[in-house]
């Protein structure tokens, strides 16, 4: 599944899979039989273990013929011996003959430390590769031995739960691709919706703002704000466009006398609240045509005394100031993230703000809940 990420002039796809969080369990380190040295593998582990403790598992294992539960009492066993002994990360040779009874014990089915990685990967060993730990001679045709069924309860009750694990798992894997397919679809319904109706071959405004000539053949993305419906519905929305004013108002202190960085102005809206919130300096960003309207709205108001308008992508411009106290921005979209414009705010953030600087907002939430509508399913 591929991870969906955000810029600013659409959507971008990420080949990071779901998968590779469990390839990087499977590399979680795994701690020595007898001493406190960490292995990235149990081949590299053992070889460790046979030559600096006198121990070959893997040839006692074969020579032995023991299963999946009793190597895994093996390792516990040898894992409780080593909690109690201080000493025991000295050891020096180790055998065993087979007649041991905590072979078929099954209190050493429990992990006696806790998280064991190696413990998950004694199944996956593959013992026909004996030479690469030396503990064969080249022409040994011995074979991992396989499972047996569980004989006893205990092991019963632990193939079960290995067993229902594994369907979690597979659950999981199904329900994150579905999430993803859903995902992509309602991304290709709303760019159908909102932005292929688009004519990316729009007439552009000749006239600049601060000597930034306006980019012919601009992407959909920046031409699905040059109108006005957009900003209308933005605008309307109360919540919204009441929230960033009584923040601006209600907090005056902050912004009497600060410079302020507006990135993605659109009408200038915010701006124009943080020039009457008293700051010294306002300075309006946006690479969409709307820019020119922001400008005369500003002009209207009688601010352009405090605002500077600028057309183009943040990344790229240099402002007339080398830093910033306060950036605002409405960046949020459907479902938060849809409007792709974080990237660019987190951008500005690093590039112009000041330390000890306000970034408005700076925290926002997601809350999802499940719902069922028969019409729609």
């Amino acid at each position: 599944m591929s991870v969906v990420s955000y810029t600013e002039s659409g959507w971008d796809t990420q080949e990071e899979r779901w998968d590779d969080w469990e390839d990087e369990e499977m590399n979680m380190p795994m701690k020595c039989l007898f001493c406190t040295h960490m292995f990235q593998s149990p081949i590299l582990l053992f070889r460790h273990v046979k030559q600096s403790h006198g121990f070959d598992f893997l040839k006692t294992r074969t020579e032995l013929g023991l299963d999946f539960y009793q190597s895994m009492r093996v390792v516990n066993y040898i894992r409780t011996l080593g909690m109690s002994d201080p000493n025991f990360g000295s050891v020096s040779g180790f055998v065993l003959d087979g007649s041991e009874a905590f072979i078929n014990d099954d209190a050493y089915l429990k992990p006696a430390i806790a998280e064991d990685s190696l413990l998950y990967a004694l199944d996956e060993l593959d013992l026909d590769d004996t030479a690469s730990v030396g503990s064969c001679s080249a022409d040994s045709s011995a074979r991992t031995p396989k499972a047996k069924d569980p004989e006893s309860p205990r092991e019963r009750e632990l193939l079960a739960c290995i067993r229902k694990l594994e369907q979690q798992v597979g659950l999981r894997e199904r329900e994150n691709k579905f999430i993803a397919d859903q995902f992509d679809e309602y991304r290709q319904m709303v760019k159908r919706q909102f932005y292929d109706g688009i004519d990316t071959g729009a007439k552009q405004d000749d006239s600049s703002v601060d000597g930034n000539q306006p980019e012919e053949g601009s992407d959909y993305y920046f031409n699905s704000y040059a109108g006005n419906d957009i900003h209308i519905q933005m605008l309307q929305d109360k919540v919204r466009t009441e929230g960033y004013r009584d923040f601006m108002y209600g907090n005056k202190d902050l912004f009497q006398g600060k410079v302020v960085l507006d990135v993605g102005c659109g009408t200038g809206i915010l701006s124009m609240f943080a020039a009457r919130a008293g700051a010294a300096r306002v300075i309006a960003v946006d690479n969409s045509d709307i820019i020119h309207k922001a400008r005369a709205n500003v002009i209207e108001n009688g601010l352009d005394g405090v605002i500077t308008l600028i057309k183009g992508r943040i990344e790229e411009l240099e402002l007339p100031v080398p830093q910033v106290d306060i950036i605002i921005s409405e960046w949020m979209g459907y479902f938060l993230l849809f409007e792709a414009m974080l990237d660019s705010v987190l951008v500005a953030r690093d590039r112009f703000l000041a330390p000890g600087g306000l970034l408005a907002p700076s925290a926002s939430y997601i809350y999802v809940t499940a719902i069922s509508d028969t019409e729609y399913m």
